[in-house]
């Protein structure tokens, strides 16, 4: 499995990177240099060996072949007045038609996390298409934290 994340090295990237310590997968970060993730998660992710974990700064190169396109806004909450510089950091870092089919791969899935900037890090027509399956990861994130409000309020037994 190759996962491609084009964005920002941010929280969700060191998830993925945290995810990489424990599962074996491929994982590729790209993004501009001056946005790369912090160094230390991505040294937990490479030295434990299971997956093989990269970072990439052209966006058709690191979608070569990628099974899944992550991405997410440009500018994360309390980052909005970084927004005007941050777009220019990120214009060749959209998600768009051109990057999916890039990947080579027909069935190349889009994921995103909401919401979504439409026009900024994906376009509609990304959003939109068949390979998308981003209300279906919303859906299933909404089923996770439901159950977890659950175990916290004592309402679930496990």
């Amino acid at each position: 499995l190759k996962v491609v994340y084009v964005g920002d090295g941010n929280n969700m990237v060191h998830s993925w990177l945290e995810l990489a310590a424990v599962l074996p997968f491929e994982f590729v970060c790209c993004c501009p240099p001056d946005y790369k993730p912090s160094a230390a998660m991505l040294a937990r992710a490479t030295d434990a060996g299971l997956s093989t974990v990269s970072i990439n700064h052209d966006p058709k190169q690191a979608v070569r072949g990628a099974d899944v396109v992550y991405t997410d806004v440009w500018a994360s909450m309390g980052q909005k007045d970084q927004a005007a510089a941050r777009k220019k950091s990120f214009e060749r870092y959209q998600v768009n038609s051109e990057l999916m089919a890039a990947s080579g791969k027909s069935d190349t899935l889009f994921m995103h996390c909401l919401p979504a900037e439409r026009g900024s890090e994906c376009t509609d027509e990304v959003m939109e298409s068949p390979n998308s399956i981003v209300f279906q990861q919303a859906e299933n994130r909404m089923h996770a934290q439901n159950a977890i409000i659950l175990l916290c309020l004592g309402l679930l037994d496990y």
